[in-house]
């Protein structure tokens, strides 16, 4: 509406100091409730809801009162200081907190209409709970008196007539729930996180003036209006699933995820009961189309209205993207399709493009799309909102933000519930994010939402506490003993039913292969492993070198360029040698990710190359290498690394056509035990943050040692058992105390330390068993991954030219990192610039930095 205002307003918008347009109250309320009541209807909602209930269905009459409820969102707008904001000087008064008179003061609390609901149930406390945390947190309740008196009409402002208007409004619109009978709102407390989740939601769609503008008087009833409006909105931006479904064929088949013939466990896993599913089979073996073959399934039959797939790092995430958006593209004609989005946060992509975060939140689409394109994308534009999207490939990180205890993580959680969860890599979890993972589950599963958690070497003890997530206390006696976990299926597929885990093994579609493993002391020295690398490229090979840290990695990567710079079995982008791991800018790192699979993958060329790099060359991306020389790990994360050694049938060089490993290791791990046992980090990650159980890592050292000889993928299960297995590690730390008791004190400091990772993930987790009117927002900034805060730095725009010719707009300081994370968190900004041959070197607050071939490096303080 065009100013003046006449009423209790709920939005403004302005044009330097003056109002240009004004949105009343009441209308903006009817906005979103109209949101809410769509959600609530749409069939996976509806379901999801009724379940935590431990109802069939979810009665027409709940949806109703919730729908009312969710119209009073904003009650507390009407307070005279929220009010006087629409002038210039006004103090800035909320609406949250603020609305605590209401709820503590008769007259007020009758003039909303609650006496009336207290009829509904004792839920009803509940229910105004979590529509007051519609901005993420909780509201604040504590301190009625302090807000009092901005609830006494002042200057032409009537809180008390605003609040009866609101409640007249919510009985018009929806008067079925005002009915003198009916159940009890339900006092299950996970259902009222997730409808604090829906609230927020419904909130940020209703708030959108693009799909809801400003009321116009010349578009008549404005409830008629909004429910229409809220209705095509959750088709546009792809949470319902129904318009997209419209377009599928009649029958799902393979096919349409894969040219290939399915396996028998590729087939399978479309089939498994649910609601949580474990996948289990060797790497190259076509789980990732397994996961959307399942997606098309569940997708095709409503049992599900999207998917999150969900990898362990960045760069698996954009290493994936692509093939889900293919795979999107085949499955459902163009017209209803929904976007296809990469959920990193500070980088917008939806449908292959790009686009850029201007001042403001504004987010300009280089396509420069229509406003259906646009709303289409809407989820793509905020990381808060990454969840609510149709088709969606990220990071682990992002759905584990619905189970910490930060803003919006009901929202998270929310939106994920009609989402089919496809979790890679899973045995890359530690003990921190394995407890988050669980917990998620926990809620996810008990709605009824699907997961499908997928891994190539996950031991039994994980395998069995993420399926019995909700049934925590059964969790640790269900762990088989490792005789019996080593005999279970592999390939295989598990789920829980009628409380008891199911595994069922199936053929897989791998390419079974007989490793031959060297063990090499070379570990510490860079020049030797270079020479190794060279001199197997030389005679025609694709090498693969894998090193826990980004500094081992560098090192042999320098003594590869500055050895032979000209070598032409160098690893190069653009003609610059480098190497790949996960500290480029994200310019940098789509480029690396596509030359990787270039010059190593499925189709690669001929003649020999030498690629090093970090765990970032283990997961997701298809690289198809004749040698490998690998750091000493623990054995589910070399099997992974193995993975990717021979991973397709091809010609190989005469000398390479067996498989073989060189594991680089120390002539035995004293050094690192003697570290670990006094509380510090072994090198190469052996003992450290990357890899802390040094006993696993020993046991992967001896079963080396006995056999130098595996069959992939017959021995998997035997193998990861034998080196991560509870009871098998215990044994083996008491054997080995026997001769050295600081084997003993390292055990003991491993057992506590995840024991103190476990504790820190209860304590950051939302409880979905306590009343939501006791959630709280943690008081200190919580991670998904523990003691972890990456710091971003800005560059502005200019000639910032990275390595291989691309203009560098950020880059990311990894978490530990503190000194310098802590100064780009503290606002310190990048000068002093020195542009170099390849990159650019820059001082951020004391510190020196160099961004080039090798990636980000910190080159120590400025003297």
């Amino acid at each position: 509406m065009l100013p003046p205002i006449q009423t209790a307003w709920g939005k403004l918008s302005r044009t330097g100091d003056a109002i240009t347009s004004w949105h009343p109250l009441v209308d903006h309320c009817r906005d979103v409730a109209a949101c809410a009541e769509a959600l609530l209807r749409l069939p996976s909602i509806r379901n999801r809801l009724a379940i935590l209930a431990g109802l069939p269905d979810l009665p027409d009459l709940w949806i109703a009162r919730i729908s009312a409820l969710s119209l009073l969102h904003d009650f507390g707008k009407a307070n005279a200081g929220f009010q006087a904001r629409s002038g210039l000087r006004a103090t800035r008064v909320g609406h949250i907190d603020e609305a605590a008179p209401v709820l503590a003061r008769a007259d007020l609390s009758d003039a909303l209409g609650l006496a009336e609901m207290d009829a509904w149930g004792a839920s009803l406390d509940e229910a105004l709970c979590a529509i007051l945390a519609h901005h993420g947190r909780p509201a604040d309740l504590s301190n009625a008196t302090a807000h009092a008196g901005w609830w006494e009409p002042k200057d032409g402002v009537d809180p008390p007539a605003t609040l009866r208007e609101l409640s007249a409004a919510a009985r018009d619109a929806f008067p079925t729930a005002f009915l003198p009978d009916g159940p009890d709102l339900p006092k299950a407390p996970a259902f009222w996180h997730a409808v604090a989740g829906l609230l927020m939601l419904a909130d940020w769609l209703g708030s959108d003036e693009t799909a809801f503008p400003h009321t116009d008087p010349a578009d008549g009833e404005r409830m008629a209006l909004a429910r229409e409006r809220a209705s095509r909105l959750l088709g546009e931006i792809g949470f319902d699933g129904t318009p997209a479904r419209k377009d599928l064929p009649a029958e799902i088949r393979f096919d349409a995820v894969s040219p290939h013939t399915p396996s028998e466990i590729q087939r399978r896993a479309a089939e498994a009961p649910g609601p949580i599913v474990v996948l289990e089979a060797e790497t190259g073996s076509g789980k990732t189309e397994a996961a959307l073959f399942r997606f098309a399934r569940l997708f095709a039959d409503g049992r599900v209205d999207g998917l999150y797939f969900a990898l362990p790092t960045r760069v698996a995430a954009s290493a994936i993207y692509e093939r889900v958006r293919d795979v999107v593209e085949r499955l459902i004609p163009p017209g209803r399709r929904p976007s296809v989005i990469q959920a990193v946060p500070g980088y917008v992509r939806a449908d292959g493009i790009v686009a850029r975060v201007l001042p403001g939140f504004e987010v300009q689409w280089s396509d420069d799309p229509n406003e259906a394109g646009r709303r289409a994308r809407w989820a793509a534009e905020r990381p808060k909102r990454f969840l609510a999207g149709a088709i969606v490939i990220g990071t682990i990180d992002q759905a584990l933000l619905g189970t910490v205890a930060v803003r919006h993580a009901h929202l998270r959680a929310f939106s994920l519930m009609r989402a089919l969860l496809v979790v890679d890599e899973v045995h890359a979890s530690d003990a921190y994010m394995e407890r988050l993972l669980a917990n998620l589950l926990s809620l996810h599963a008990g709605a009824g939402g699907e997961a499908l958690l997928l891994s190539a070497t996950l031991g039994a003890g994980a395998r069995t506490r993420l399926l019995l997530a909700a049934r925590r206390r059964l969790a640790a006696a269900a762990v088989p003993p490792p005789n019996v976990a080593a005999d279970v299926p592999y390939p295989a597929l598990s789920w829980v039913e009628d409380g008891q885990i199911l595994t069922r093994g199936a053929a897989g579609r791998g390419n079974p292969k007989t490793v031959n493993l060297e063990a090499s002391c070379a570990i510490d020295d860079p020049h030797a492993i270079a020479r190794l690398a060279l001199e197997a490229a030389e005679a025609g090979a694709k090498v693969l070198i894998v090193r826990n840290t980004v500094r081992g990695a560098v090192a042999v990567a320098r003594v590869l360029t500055e050895a032979n710079p000209n070598h032409p079995a160098l690893f190069r982008i653009n003609g610059v040698p480098t190497l790949h791991h996960g500290r480029f800018a994200r310019e940098d790192r789509m480029m690396l990710d596509r030359a990787v699979e270039v010059a190593v993958g499925r189709e690669r060329g001929p003649g020999g190359l030498v690629l090093v790099g970090t765990q970032t060359l283990e997961q997701s991306l298809d690289i198809d290498a004749d040698l490998l020389l690998t750091d000493l790990a623990p054995v589910d994360v070399l099997l992974q690394r193995l993975g990717r050694l021979h991973r397709h049938t091809r010609p190989r060089p005469t000398a390479f056509k067996g498989a073989r490993a060189v594991v680089l290791m120390p002539a035995d791990l004293s050094g690192a035990l003697a570290r670990v046992a006094v509380g510090a980090s072994g090198p190469h990650g052996l003992g450290g943050s990357i890899y802390g159980d040094l006993i696993g890592l020993e046991a992967t050292r001896q079963l080396i040692d006995r056999e130098a000889t595996w069959e992939i993928p017959a021995m998997n299960r035997r193998l990861v058992e034998a080196g991560t297995h509870e009871a098998v590690i215990r044994e083996l730390c008491e054997e080995l105390a026997e001769t050295d008791p600081h084997w003993r004190v390292a055990w003991m400091r491993r057992r506590g330390e995840d024991r103190a990772h476990t504790n820190a993930a209860v304590a950051a987790a939302i409880d979905w068993s306590a009343p939501f009117s006791e959630f709280r927002l943690h008081e200190e900034a919580l991670g998904t991954r523990l003691g972890l805060r990456d710091a971003v730095i800005e560059f502005e725009e200019g000639d910032w030219i990275g390595p291989f010719g691309r203009a560098i707009r950020r880059l990311v300081v990894p978490g530990w990192w503190r000194d310098l994370a802590d100064a780009v968190v503290s606002g310190a900004r990048p000068v002093d610039k020195v542009p170099h041959e390849a990159g650019f070197s820059f001082r951020l607050d004391r510190f020196v930095l160099r961004y080039g071939p090798y990636g980000l490096q910190s080159l120590g303080e400025d003297a």
